[in-house]
Parts: C-alpha cells; structure tokens; sequence
C-alpha cells in the first residue's frame, strides 16, 4: 500500500478553524489553501485590485487637473521673499557707506575751513606786520594749492571706489525635493 498521498490526508487548510484539505497553493502567498478559501482568498486580491484600480485613477486625475503654476505659488512667494530681503540688506548696506562717505566729506570740509581760517589769518598778520618772508609766502601758496586740489577732487567727486561683484552662491536657495 502506497502511503506517500496519505499524508495529504492529514493537512488541513492554513485558514484557522478551517478542516478542509488544502487543493491548491496560493502563488501570492504560498498558502496552502481549500477551494472554499482559495475562492474567498481570491476574492479578497481582485477586492484590493479594483481598489488600487480607484486609487490609480483618483491620482491621475489630479495630475490631469492640477494647476502647475498654482501650486509653485507658495515657493515662488518664499523665492520674492528672500529676494526682497536680499534688497534690503543691499539697500543698507548702500545707505551706511553713503553715510560713512558723507561723515568723511563733512569731516574733510570741516577741517578745509578750518585751514583756510588758519591761513587767512596768518596772511593778515603778515600783511599788517609787514613781516612776510618768501619762504613762508611759498609754505602758504603751497598750502593754498593743496587746498585748492582737494576742494577740485570733493567737488568732483573723484573718489577712488572699490565695488566687488556680487557673487551669488547657487546654494542659498536649497529646494527639498
């Protein structure tokens, strides 16, 4: 007698409670399952399939109707933030150097008048004293023509400035996909 089937006999469906014996192998799962669950089992794939089905096409009609520049909206609104930012950080910077350059033109005038009051004054007493000797009158000429050359610079505003590009680091802006 050939016993190899009759252990078959002994196996039992893998769905608890279940004493049928097993007819087929889910591929899925690898269940060893009865017709009545392996129906049931089947069911319940076909089930979640249809499911998916609604879901995959729920997804794409958002695709199909979504907006693109809609939605940039927020990111482009954080983008004109940053850059606005940017500018008022540029435009600071601009105020506190036309400031910082104005104080040293004022602070310049300043001590311009006072030289000139210096030297108008010396001038006076030498002519009064009737005491001018040729070096001094070329110490003042000399004085004067310096003066003269930097009020031809003020007035020109032919100051030497230094202004770097602006280099724009690619790295400020990080999109987190």
């Amino acid at each position: 007698m050939d016993f190899s089937n009759c252990q078959s006999q002994f196996e039992k469906c893998t769905i608890d409670q279940c004493s049928r014996r097993p007819r087929s192998s889910c591929k899925c799962c690898k269940q060893e399952l009865c017709y009545q669950h392996l129906w049931k089992h089947e069911d319940l794939l076909i089930a979640q399939l249809k499911l998916l089905k609604k879901d995959i096409h729920e997804v794409n009609r958002r695709l199909q109707t979504v907006n693109v520049r809609e939605s940039m909206s927020n990111f482009r609104e954080h983008l004109k933030k940053w850059r606005i930012n940017c500018y008022t950080i540029i435009d600071s910077l601009c105020d506190r150097k036309s400031e910082e350059f104005y104080e040293y033109i004022d602070m310049n005038f300043s001590q311009q008048r006072k030289n000139i009051g210096h030297i108008q004054k010396r001038i006076e007493e030498f002519i009064k004293s009737e005491d001018g000797n040729p070096q001094e009158i070329n110490l003042i000429k000399s004085t004067v023509d310096d003066l003269s050359r930097k009020m031809d610079k003020i007035q020109k505003s032919d100051f030497p400035v230094t202004v770097l590009p602006l280099n724009i680091d690619e790295n400020l802006i990080q999109i987190n996909y």
